[in-house]
């Protein structure tokens, strides 16, 4: 704790945390109480909550707590958020079904519309897809692993305004360019694959028993134009708070059981993103024989017949498609 104290949103000093690294604060307390932000003060938050079956958060953190008592606590901290947060605010609420607890994510988003949120839209994040990626195993020969999440889109009103194309991806049609957008980028959908680099498997790794990486707070954050202020109530390792920093943005974190070296090193770590692709072998195959191959000749002569000419069409397609020339 440096002593000094920062600006909230509203121009009154705020209290400046019991870790504090350049812009991100983290209070070591719960987040069923926030009094250290004031009403309508935050702009974006950003949380996976305790799963509650039995996790090794902290020796002093009860991880299996009976239901009634578990969505009681969620739903206290549920209402700090709403109180803290934006009428044009935006509340990424991230939520992961397990092989035993299937339907805890819908009865979790339950209990943040009884705190008064409206839910506008479920997002699917994968974890893993094609090879790419991890996940921890957990189907125990009864059932498929889970490879995605879900992360439920929550707002107080209609106010609230997201920019999908901050976080889109490339038309794969360029004619499409200037006819629907004026740049080369469209929105991406509600499917977003950011892999795990690493699970945390039978021994913690990372520090912690749970933790999402970066790129999904980093992905959330963008997504909400001029956001000023981040809030992660259920703070861990600090990942949303890493993505804050690397966005320039001002982030606050609560954490009961915390490790304030593993949080201070998560976010001093820099955080680039980059882009994913699903088959990287077979992109990048096509894009080198493309580049050998040069310019397809249109065929032509009395032996071209129309199913050769439409066949050049879509070979030549996909190849541009895919980058080549």
């Amino acid at each position: 704790m440096d002593g000094k104290e920062t600006a909230s949103m509203e121009g009154r000093p705020s209290p400046p945390g019991d870790l504090r690294v350049r812009d991100q604060c983290v209070y070591f307390h719960s987040s069923e109480e926030m009094p250290e932000l004031l009403p309508g003060s935050v702009d974006v938050i950003v949380t996976s909550p305790p799963y509650n079956r039995g996790k090794r958060y902290h020796p002093s953190y009860d991880d299996h707590r009976p239901e009634t008592e578990y969505l009681a606590f969620l739903e206290r901290v549920f209402r700090e958020c709403h109180r803290v947060l934006s009428p044009t605010g935006v509340f990424f609420l991230n939520v992961g079904d397990g092989a035993e607890d299937q339907g805890k994510s819908e009865r979790v988003c339950r209990v943040a519309e009884a705190a008064g949120f409206r839910r506008r839209q479920t997002l699917i994040w994968v974890k893993s897809l094609l090879g790419k990626g991890h996940f921890t195993p957990s189907g125990r020969g009864r059932s498929f692993a889970n490879v995605f999440e879900y992360v439920f889109l929550l707002v107080k009103g209609p106010g609230y305004r997201l920019d999908p194309k901050a976080v889109g991806i490339p038309y794969a049609d360029k004619s499409n360019v200037g006819r629907y957008s004026p740049v080369d980028r469209r929105d991406a959908g509600n499917v977003w694959f950011i892999p795990y680099e690493e699970t945390t498997g039978a021994t913690r790794k990372k520090g912690h028993e749970a933790p999402f990486p970066v790129g999904l707070p980093h992905r959330a954050i963008r997504c909400v134009p001029g956001a000023s202020l981040v809030l992660d109530p259920f703070a861990g390792t600090g990942a949303t708070l890493s993505a804050a920093d690397a966005l320039g943005i001002r982030g606050v974190g609560y954490e009961p059981y915390p490790d304030p070296a593993l949080i201070q090193r998560r976010i001093d770590t820099p955080y680039v993103p980059r882009e994913e692709i699903l088959i990287p072998d077979l992109e990048k195959s096509v894009r080198f024989l493309a580049a050998r191959a040069g310019p397809l000749p249109f065929p032509e002569g009395p032996g071209s017949s129309q199913r050769k000419r439409e066949r050049w069409r879509v070979v030549r397609d996909v190849i541009q498609r895919l980058g080549g020339d």
